[in-house]
């Protein structure tokens, strides 16, 4: 087993409709935490089209904690350099983007968190974005 599987702890993606991304139409992700004793990174994952009119994507990153407490949070996700290079890896116009949004960060309370993740723009729906997801690793 690699180091990276090692330390995944969670990682899904979620595909959106073909019509485009509406606001309010959060994706969520049910992650059971163990350990409260390490810490952990955070990664938002794009898949996106290369027509996506955008260098960036704002979203709201909402936390629900084992005992009911929420968090919000907005992420500026940057998908193309002031170039127009985008920023993930690209193979035939499909775009696949990582990005670190909580680094070595403490998870405190055991059991299950929801995150959830919705678009922020100012474009309703936000067209050529494929699917999104949420990975959480041990920090090593």
């Amino acid at each position: 087993m690699s180091s990276c599987e090692q330390s995944r702890v969670f990682d899904k993606n979620i595909p959106l409709e073909k019509e485009g991304w509406f606001y309010g139409e959060a994706k969520l992700y049910e992650v059971e935490i163990l350990d409260t004793a390490i810490a952990y990174n955070m990664y938002v994952n794009i898949r996106h089209t290369d027509e996506y009119p955008y260098n960036n994507i704002w979203l709201k990153l909402n936390t629900t904690l084992p005992d009911g407490t929420t968090q919000e949070n907005k992420i500026n996700v940057e998908l193309s350099m002031l170039t127009g290079e985008w920023t993930g890896n690209c193979i035939d116009g499909i775009c696949y983007t990582t990005v670190l949004v909580q680094h070595n960060f403490a998870l405190q309370q055991k059991g299950k968190y929801v995150f959830s993740l919705e678009q922020d723009m100012r474009m309703n729906p936000i067209p050529y974005v494929l699917d999104v997801g949420i990975k959480v690793e041990k920090f090593i």
